[in-house]
């Protein structure tokens, strides 16, 4: 299959109005269902709506697909919004759809993990703790320091999106006979990422004690034998497939909090 591209190419200022929307809502709209889905949704809207304008049910389509859950570091986060840009001036069908939606999961969870550090952890240890300690002294130096280090990180986004952008065009440029196989890739990554992050993140403990004489052990460590973060996985797993049933995100949200709070009350979880 080959991409098509559209008759024009989206105008720079509509491109960049995708930034703009993503600067100034990325960190309000949050939320424990989607995360920043309504925020990434948002942002690419104006593009989407002069990309797909004689095409109501693509963007619908497209709308929808872009208000899955979507959550990483908002610093770097515009490189992705790039990539999607260039990838949806060209997309055709459904398999283009998949394909966006697997390079979003996919790059979210690394992007992460770059951000926390590049945007993070640096600026905040080494500019935080100067301009912290100018202030407790008294100079009015540190609070502007402070500010023109955020400034400069919010900046960055710009040669992120730009960059994000060109690396989507030439994806695209290249993805005539791999579109099928990158969806696959994409989609293996992102799961890996987030099969990878269940154990440190979702914590259920078997809280029952077995003890003779001087001997004892705790059922958590009998199930560490067998398989360590079996819970945890159980737990995800059964998340899942009430999803799969249609189970409202915040019904479950809600289910699991109270079956932590008893279980831990009766001593079985903790």
């Amino acid at each position: 299959m080959k991409m098509s591209k559209n008759d024009k190419v989206v105008s720079k200022k509509i491109r960049y109005s995708v930034l703009w929307r993503w600067i100034f809502t990325n960190s309000v709209s949050s939320n424990y269902e989607k995360m920043q889905a309504l925020a990434y949704c948002y942002a690419m809207l104006p593009f989407l709506k002069v990309v797909y304008k004689d095409n109501p049910e693509a963007l619908k389509a497209s709308v929808k697909n872009h208000l899955q859950f979507f959550n990483t570091n908002p610093w770097i986060a515009p490189y992705i919004l790039g990539v999607n840009v260039a990838m949806e001036e060209k997309r055709q069908g459904a398999e283009a759809n998949e394909a966006i939606a697997s390079i979003k999961t996919g790059l979210m969870g690394p992007a992460a993990g770059v951000g926390d550090s590049l945007f993070v952890v640096i600026p905040w240890t080494i500019f935080g703790a100067i301009a912290a300690n100018m202030a407790i002294d008294g100079s009015p130096v540190g609070v502007f320091l402070w500010i023109a280090v955020s400034i400069g990180v919010k900046l960055l986004s710009f040669p992120l999106f730009k960059s994000g952008y060109v690396s989507g065009t030439k994806l695209i440029e290249n993805l005539d006979k791999s579109l099928k196989t990158l969806t696959e890739s994409t989609a293996i990554l992102g799961l890996t990422v987030i099969g990878a992050l269940i154990p440190s993140v979702v914590k259920a403990n078997v809280a029952f004690k077995f003890k003779q004489g001087n001997f004892s052990m705790t059922g958590q460590e009998v199930l560490n034998q067998i398989m360590p973060g079996l819970i945890p996985a159980a737990v995800v797993f059964g998340v899942y497939f009430a999803l799969k049933k249609n189970v409202k995100p915040v019904t479950l949200i809600l289910i699991v909090m109270v079956l932590s709070i008893v279980l831990y009350v009766l001593n079985i979880l903790k």
